[in-house]
């Protein structure tokens, strides 16, 4: 941990938080560990959140003891990520991403009675997406066929993603790789949505650029990726019906967007997970409580909802 001297002196945690006259948030702890984790300088990370050195220390402490583990250690006067920090520095920032949009107001969660999510997210531009969680068997009730084919290779390959089952719906599915700076993609397939929807330019440009890096930008991305980290870690199955607006080029205009999205947990070749997605843009979609004639239906010629 990052002080090691004088343990006999140092309080409990629990007698540290009652001491302190004004104990952190976990907002606030979340934040000065992110921000250290990113910048490992704490001149840095100071002048970005406006706090004393002693404080980012403090929220530090306070952190580590919390969890029981070491998140980052001082050597020869700079920071470094321990193995644990940098395995859970992702999901950090998740947790305050989604308190941030909580607390503005961009996010809305939701869980129905079956325990399934359904989210409103208001990103800064104003414009709106909404998902909903669905069982999986709805698939086979007004699913696409490419999703159904696609759970069915996943069922086969045993959630191996080169699995010759899994192989024959490369042209369809987008794979990331999670890392400490966030989702990297490591393959499009030519006739999935995100190619077909972004262009044959984005498509052999992405491969081993970041999800947010995308033209869509960092809101939808946000937005996409709260569902991931529970699939990719459970090597598990879900489906949402999504709608919204997104533009088709950077910069561009947003046009309605209604699609349905499989989320697959998987297994590369060498043993380190993946995640699979299949998206298929199609109007039959179902969010509780969106009533869908204020959500403009997709031009026909955008729709994938053809057999393969």
């Amino acid at each position: 941990m990052l002080d090691q001297t004088a343990n006999s002196l140092k309080p409990s945690p629990d007698a540290s938080v009652t001491a302190d006259r004004h104990p952190p948030t976990l907002f606030e702890i979340l934040r000065s560990f992110t921000t250290l984790a990113r910048t490992l300088n704490l001149s840095e990370t100071v002048e970005i959140l406006g706090i004393t050195r002693q404080t980012v220390r403090r929220h530090i402490n306070s952190l580590e003891q919390m969890k029981g583990i070491s998140l980052l250690e001082l050597r020869n006067r700079r920071y470094f990520l321990t193995e644990a920090g940098e395995q859970h520095l992702l999901e950090a920032e998740q947790i305050l991403a989604l308190a941030e949009n909580w607390l503005s107001n961009k996010s809305v969660r939701t869980r129905g009675h079956s325990g399934l999510d359904r989210v409103t997210y208001q990103e800064t531009g104003g414009y709106s997406f909404h998902a909903q969680q669905h069982h999986l068997s709805r698939l086979w009730l007004d699913g696409p066929p490419m999703l159904r084919r696609g759970f069915e290779a996943w069922s086969q390959s045993q959630l191996q993603l080169e699995h010759p089952a899994m192989s024959q719906m490369k042209p369809y599915r987008l794979v990331y790789r999670q890392r400490r700076d966030g989702w990297l993609c490591v393959e499009i397939g030519e006739k999935s949505s995100y190619a077909t929807w972004l262009g044959w330019e984005w498509a052999k440009s992405a491969i081993g650029r970041y999800s947010q890096e995308d033209p869509v930008g960092t809101d939808f991305d946000t937005f996409m990726s709260q569902a991931y980290p529970k699939v990719f870690e459970d090597g598990s199955a879900r489906l949402d019906h999504i709608c919204g607006q997104i533009p088709r080029a950077r910069n561009g205009p947003a046009i309605p967007v209604r699609f349905q999205r499989l989320l697959l947990g998987c297994i590369f070749p060498d043993g380190e997970p993946a995640l699979t997605l299949f998206v298929a843009r199609t109007n039959r979609i179902f969010i509780s409580g969106l009533d869908m004639v204020n959500v403009p239906a997709m031009d026909e010629e955008l729709l994938m909802e053809y057999d393969i």
